[in-house]
Order: C-alpha cells, then sequence, then structure tokens
C-alpha cells in the first residue's frame, strides 16, 4: 500500500512494508544463538543498561555487521495479555499514606501500571490504581485486607 504524507509543503511517499510480510512466533531455544544475541542487546540498550549500540553487542559478544543485519527482522515477543484489576482507596490526606499502599502493593508483587487521585477534600483522597496482578503473591482478597490494615487507608474495593 502506497500512501502520501504531507510535510512543510512537501508530500514524501511512504509504502507499508509490514503488509507484506510473514511473522511467525518460534521458541527462542530453536533459533541460531545470533538472534537471542540481537534481542538480547534491543533489550539491553531499550532499558538502559548499554548507552549505546557499541556497548550493548560488546556485552553480547556479537559483531556489529551480525546487529545491523537482523536488527529490524528479529523482535521479542512482548506478552501484552498481562493481568490487571483495578482498585480504588480512600485514604487520609497524610505525609506517606500513598507510599505505605505502593510499598504495600510492592511487597506482595502487585505492579501499578496507572494511578489517579482526586484533590483531598474534607482530608480524605481518593486514589484509583491499575495493577498489574500477574506477580502476586498471596490472593487478591488477601492483598486487599492486607491494604485496610495499613495506618490512613479508610477503604479499598476493586472496581
Amino acid at each position: 500500500m502506497l500512501y502520501c504524507i504531507k510535510y512543510k509543503n512537501m508530500c514524501a511517499r511512504v509504502v507499508n512494508t509490514l503488509e507484506a510480510k510473514t511473522f511467525y512466533i518460534i521458541d527462542s531455544d530453536v533459533l541460531p544463538e545470533v538472534f537471542r544475541k540481537v534481542v538480547k542487546a534491543k533489550d539491553l540498550i531499550e532499558n538502559g543498561t548499554a548507552k549505546n549500540i557499541s556497548q550493548a553487542i560488546k556485552m553480547c559478544d556479537l559483531s556489529r555487521s551480525a546487529f545491523y543485519k537482523y536488527k529490524d527482522a528479529v523482535f521479542k515477543n512482548k506478552n501484552t495479555d498481562s493481568e490487571s484489576v483495578e482498585l480504588q482507596a480512600i485514604l487520609i490526606d497524610r505525609a506517606g499514606v500513598f507510599s505505605s499502599l505502593s510499598g504495600e502493593l510492592f511487597k506482595k508483587g502487585a505492579n501499578i501500571i496507572t494511578m489517579f487521585q482526586t484533590a483531598p477534600e474534607n482530608g480524605l483522597a481518593t486514589v484509583t490504581l491499575l495493577i498489574g496482578v500477574d506477580h502476586l503473591t498471596i490472593p487478591l482478597d488477601e492483598l486487599l485486607k492486607s491494604i485496610e490494615r495499613l495506618s490512613g487507608v479508610i477503604s479499598v474495593k476493586t472496581l
């Protein structure tokens, strides 16, 4: 498919190359080692462990030519089907209460994905959290009970 993008009164023709490609999901154990190294190098760059490509390929014992040959062809499958739960907590507007809440979530293996807090009113604030629960170390109902026992937490419920 061809389409035109207008930018600063100029038109650039762009080809959507993904439409003509076929992708496969393959167990990494059967791939040649060079592919695994390319993915590892890309991960090191993405997460900031390596500051640049040169550093990443050295860390992975990978040649520059192999990295550039495969970098746009080998990808890690990122699982976006993680399980999440939306919580709503009523907190006393006091320093450290939200910190205690987030610390408890961390200790129990939950991951805060998004957070929204209303402006405090009458000394209370409502916090809505979307948390990842893939790695919870306890059942969700026990997590809610442990949060409710925290000083400064009035109530917590799932939405």
